[in-house]
């Protein structure tokens, strides 16, 4: 045995001992930090950010990584990128738990085709596979959506080789979309869409602000068009389509059509208009294929007239409307017919140019189309060497897997042991993007820059290295330009940003972060340590939404022949196939964030269900929670029932996402793949049809809720106010709130002492009327405070542990709803704290209801007494699976079994400000504080502040704002959580 030195000693002994020596891969990030050596980029006991850009998706979003001594434990937006300006959706918050995901690919694999499956090295894998390509193998390249150096190296690695088959797949390809403009515009893109410009939009199914192009970036453009600003007019949202989507909940109007008639209710308004005025270029050209529509389908089913001459009205008056066309995964000539009408439609009004801008085409825009990925995977063979990049074909496409088969070699390069890593015969661990460099550009003008925001967790290489080596080792090196070969990806990724950064900052027209070319220039820093900071280069607007469309040509319009209207079979239902917000097309689904994350209007987790008409089930003698199955010429599931108005009579819908059956611990059969019913539609259907028949009774695990009713009993939880009343009032008129200050103190009511704060008392103000109920906050809590994930059986007993619920509440009478973000109120007079018998619950010197966890004794008196039910009991004492726990906030405690824990306003964070403050011997700013909802929130609902600070926002609104009311006011708790009022616009 060899002799330890008196340093290791004390590295053992005073560190994290044998936990930390026995495990070699937490080595790499999680270690002792000596001070005699001062670690590069690393400040010991602070909190540090990354800039990067968020690839959970085709949006771009600009994301800040947090760190705490060299670990990433909290993603949030960053506040000076254009696409999202601060906002984070669910999904990249969860990116986090992508990163550390158990189930993560650690290590080569190789699986020889007839043998079995063993662990490899890299020096093999790039051996043989070299050699198979230098061989004379035809290469094929498919991955998701990639742009800059990664694109070019894809595309250099397949021509090095002769090929020109590079795909960039995506599963919602907005091929109809693309379609329809390229036969009206000439442009086969997804154009910009400036909702910050628009004040009335019509959704065609298209679900801008849950899965639809760029989400975060439309909700916040959404939330501001539609906040009241006061005055007597508001901006305007109507829906069409057959299903209430969040989007559709949202809308001022939701018009519940038949899918593919969302093509005739344009054609209608076309017609009113062409009829009556109110047309702003001509579109004569289309009368008689606008006519022709209207007369084969008929009236629509449902619409009076009179409601589609009052939305026709109101839209043609708009100054700015804008016409949106989904659905997201529609495919087709009746999804292609209804982007072509929304296309005909903003032409008619004017919107393209201003609202639509095809000067600034979406990254989208390349994604390969259907033909192209049919005759890439019809046409594979023996010769054929498949490389897939981070996609999994073998889930979203059913003839993948054997298609795929059929190849010489598949090379699959992932992150995770997915449906399409199965089929492969090499399976190369790649860096998760929060481990690498790169770059995306969502669209022109913006360029985001993505770079290591910690130490590799595994043995993984970066997909750009891996390309590079191997043609280097095939013979075939690429290179980028004049001069030597690029050694690596990193260097040739700052080749390439070092002219893009330098004419960014030389011609003006790009800035970083938000500051100005002249600005920057003159700081000393180079260009690309200006653009890393920042995390990439961007046009200082976003753009005028001039340009970039040729003149219309409404004669070239024609729409396809509706189906002849006929009555289906009992057991036939049109098919509706619609994208979770936060299941999206799969990708996440092995995160417990995203799977206890419940769906925005119906609150169900773990899982996806067949929604059904009530008549539609009585016919079929299907109750809610019963087990069905859906059936298509394509493929067949089986989900649970859930009976609801919320879809039209004739459709069966049912989310993509679920349904995996190798991908991890949180993914594998949980719920259906919707994926699998996917065919070519016929003749007037959207998706196409299916068939549905009854499967076993209802069992009570298959649909998991954790709110059971959406109603509200009269008990005005969620409250609305007419804008003909709000429009009347002055600021400060309407309820008279209890203040929770020393003010608020009414001896003849209050039971307990007058409270006094001398230095601050923290507040919030959350306007229900800007929340779109997409759960953002809910999973930024999780991350932030150390909220564990308990699992589907656990929550379907009302173990769930969320502080934060964003639950829907329906208005009456209506398909409208509003959410209710739901957190402590940090009552001046709480219930929760006189009846805790070891003082647990208690009131501190800055007004926060704290909850000190090594005095709780799991008494649940507290719960019992709050009216408001947020605090949580733990159950269970949690195991985080390693390395899940590198990911928990060390400034939060982490709790166990027998504790009640609860919503602190991030007391954590308020701390942080506050030591800031007195060393920089200065005041808290207004705004500086934010909690993790409110940070996240991409709608900016929560404002957060000190109620002792007369000039604070969340002051102001609390005593001005005439939509103000406090929840269950006349209990006198004094909450320091203020609403502001839904507004009904039609009321």
């Amino acid at each position: 045995m060899s002799k330890m030195s008196r340093r290791a000693f004390l590295w053992f002994a005073g560190g994290s001992g044998f936990a930390i020596a026995s495990n070699e891969p937490r080595k790499l990030i999680n270690k002792l930090i000596p001070q005699v050596i001062p670690p590069e980029y690393i400040r010991p006991g602070e909190w540090d950010f990354f800039a990067t850009t968020c690839r959970e998706c085709p949006a771009g979003c600009g994301m800040h990584v947090w760190h705490r001594d060299g670990r990433a434990t909290k993603a949030e937006g960053n506040p000076q990128h254009p696409v999202n300006r601060g906002g984070l959706c669910a999904r990249g918050q969860s990116a986090l738990q992508g990163l550390y995901d158990p189930d993560r690919l650690q290590q080569v694999i190789y699986r020889p085709k007839g043998g079995g499956e063993r662990t490899s090295s890299w020096q093999e894998a790039f051996s043989a596979i070299a050699a198979r390509v230098s061989a004379g193998g035809n290469v094929v390249v498919i991955s998701n959506l990639q742009t800059g150096s990664l694109a070019e190296i894809m595309k250099g690695f397949a021509g090095a080789f002769g090929s020109n088959r590079v795909l960039f797949y995506e599963p919602f390809n907005y091929e109809a979309l693309r379609s329809a403009h390229q036969q009206f515009f000439g442009l086969p893109v997804v154009p910009s869409y400036h909702l910050e410009r628009s004040d009335f939009i019509l959704s065609l199914s298209a679900d801008f602000l849950e899965t639809w192009i760029s989400p975060v970036e439309f909700a916040r453009d959404f939330a501001d068009l539609h906040s009241y600003q006061g005055g007597s007019r508001m901006n305007r949202m109507v829906y069409v389509g057959p299903r209430l989507s969040m989007t559709a909940a949202n809308a001022d109007t939701f018009l519940q059509v038949p899918p593919g008639y969302e093509r005739v209710v344009v054609a209608s308004m076309l017609k009113i208009m062409m009829d009556k005025g109110g047309l702003k270029n001509d579109i004569s050209g289309a009368r008689a294929a606008v006519e022709a529509l209207f007369s084969q389908a008929g009236p629509v089913p449902g619409l009076s007239q009179q409601a589609l001459e009052e939305v026709t009205r109101t839209f043609a008056s708009a100054r700015a409307p804008l016409v949106l066309a989904g659905p997201v995964g529609g495919k087709g000539p009746v999804a292609t017919d209804t982007a072509l009408a929304a296309s005909l439609l903003n032409h008619a009004v004017g919107a393209v140019g201003n609202t639509v801008d095809f000067s600034r085409p979406h990254a989208l825009s390349n994604t390969a189309l259907e033909a192209e990925v049919d005759a890439v995977f019809n046409s594979l063979g023996p010769q054929d060497i498949v490389f897939v990049h981070d996609s999994n074909p073998g889930y979203t496409r059913a003839a993948a897997a054997s298609q795929l088969s059929r190849a010489g070699m598949v090379v699959y390069l992932g992150t995770m042991m997915d449906e399409t890593a199965h089929k492969a015969q090499w399976v190369l661990p790649i860096d998760f993007p929060l481990e690498s460099w790169g770059e995306y550009q969502p669209s022109a003008g913006i360029a985001g820059l993505m770079q290591p925001t910690m130490g590799r967790l595994y043995d993984t290489r970066s997909a750009g290295d891996i390309f590079l080596t191997l043609a280097a080792q095939a013979g075939r090196p690429l290179t980028s330009g004049p001069g030597a070969a690029p050694q690596n990806f990193e260097s040739w990724l700052k080749r390439r940003w070092s002219g893009l950064s330098s004419a960014a900052l030389g011609g003006g027209g790009l800035s970083s972060g938000g500051t100005s070319s002249a600005g920057m220039a003159g700081s000393g820093d180079d260009p690309w340590t200006v653009a890393l900071r920042n995390g990439g280069v961007w046009q200082s607007n976003r753009g005028t939404g001039a340009g970039g469309a040729r003149a219309a040509a409404p004669g070239s319009v024609k729409f396809s022949a509706p189906a002849a209207a006929t009555r289906p079979a009992t057991d036939q239902a049109q098919l509706w196939l619609w994208s979770s917000p936060m299941a999206f097309d799969g990708r996440y689904a092995n995160r417990g964030w995203i799977q206890e994350a419940p769906d925005p209007t119906t609150f169900i987790v773990w899982g996806n269900w067949i929604d059904l008409h009530p008549k539609k089930a009585t016919a079929l003698g299907l109750c809610d929670g019963d087990l069905a199955e859906l059936r298509t010429g394509a493929g067949v599931l089986r989900a649970p029932v859930r009976v609801s108005n919320d879809v039209h009579e004739q459709v069966a819908a049912i989310s993509f996402g679920h349904g995996h059956q190798t991908m991890g611990a949180n993914a594998d059969r949980i719920g259906a793949n919707a994926f699998l019913l996917l065919g070519a539609p016929q003749q007037g259907e959207m998706f196409g049809s299916c068939r549905i028949r009854r499967v076993s009774e209802s069992f009570p695990t298959l649909l998991t809720r954790t709110t059971i009713s959406r109603e509200q009993y009269n008990r005005e939880v969620v409250q609305w106010v007419p804008l003909s009343k709000l429009s009347r009032m002055q600021p400060g008129d309407g309820d008279k709130l209890v203040l929770p200050l020393p003010e608020g103190y009414r001896k003849d009511k209050d039971l307990y002492p007058k409270r006094g704060y001398n230095k601050h008392r923290w507040g919030m103000v959350i306007d229900l009327q800007r929340c779109i109920g997409c759960g953002a906050c809910a999973v930024a809590c999780y991350a932030e405070n150390n909220i564990s994930v308990v699992g589907k059986e656990k929550v379907g007993s009302g173990r769930e542990m969320a502080w934060l619920r964003v639950a829907p509440y329906r208005k009456e009478n209506s398909h409208r709803y509003s959410w209710l973000p739901l957190l402590c109120q940090h009552c001046d007079a709480a219930p929760c704290e006189p009846v805790c018998p070891v003082f647990a619950a208690v009131h501190n010197e800055e007004g926060l209801n704290a909850q000190i966890y090594n005095r709780c004794i799991g008494t649940r008196y507290c719960s019992n007494n709050c009216p408001y039910k947020v605090r949580r009991f733990n159950w269970i004492n949690i195991v985080w699976k390693k390395p899940l726990d590198l990911q928990l906030n060390p400034e939060v405690t982490v709790r166990t079994r027998g504790v009640m824990e609860k919503c602190t306003f991030c007391v954590q964070r308020i701390r942080q400000a506050e030591y800031r403050a007195v060393r920089e011997r200065r005041k808290i700013a207004d705004g500086e504080i934010q909690p993790a909802c409110a940070q996240s929130c991409p709608a900016r609902v929560y404002t957060f502040g000190d109620l002792l600070d007369p000039n604070s926002q969340v002051n102001m609104l609390m005593l001005s704002d005439p939509r103000r009311y406090h929840l269950l006011e006349d209990l006198n708790t004094k909450p320091a959580v203020t609403f502001l009022r839904r507004v009904d616009i039609d009321a």
